[in-house]
């Protein structure tokens, strides 16, 4: 199978799980927005406000922070594949052919390196902490710890992806993997 091929295949199956991802940060968003607004009218207008006592809702800040939290880990791999990071592009910008490939190969097998042991700890970090709960929402310490081992295998496939489309020669290196197209909808 030719490497532009193996490229497609791969984006096509980015593509989807784009989709997911949009659909579940869709969700988190929604329900932090409702948790932070109960949050607001319960605190102000309901006890600080009315005659009758009113106990204020501990569980919606954990939920709120656990969300904001999870969104930001979901959508990295997201902003990743639209050349959303941050990043410093004075030395890339002035470096043409080989040079400009040979430091985007080299950065993204650091940024390869590093996820893949944050990934491996991250797992090791979860499976050790399954007796810690978290106060209010009782959320077992496993499943907190694997939202970052998501995101970063996110962040993983989407640079695989990315390297195997700078290598094909239908990705430019330091270029999102979206093309020019989408990248003008999305602004």
């Amino acid at each position: 199978m030719q490497l532009s091929a193996v490229y497609t295949t791969l984006k096509n199956v980015s593509d989807q799980l784009e989709k997911v991802i949009k659909f579940i940060t869709a969700i988190l968003i929604l329900l932090c927005s409702i948790t932070v607004f109960l949050q607001v009218v319960n605190r102000y207008i309901l006890v600080k406000q009315t005659l009758f006592e009113w106990e204020s809702i501990s569980w919606t800040d954990e939920l709120a922070r656990l969300l904001m939290v999870s969104l930001a880990y979901f959508a990295m791999g997201m902003c990743y594949k639209h050349g959303q990071l941050s990043r410093a592009d004075m030395v890339y910008a002035r470096l043409t052919g080989t040079a400009k490939k040979v430091l985007y190969y080299f950065e993204s097998v650091l940024m390869m390196v590093f996820l893949v042991a944050a990934i491996k700890f991250g797992i090791q970090f979860a499976s050790v902490n399954n007796i810690y709960r978290t106060e209010s929402l009782n959320i077992p310490g496993n499943i907190l710890y694997l939202i970052p081992v998501i995101g970063f295998s996110v962040m993983f496939y989407q640079i695989v992806v990315e390297i195997i489309g700078v290598a094909s020669g239908q990705v430019e290196p330091f270029a999102c993997i979206t093309g020019e197209e989408n990248d003008k909808g999305a602004e």
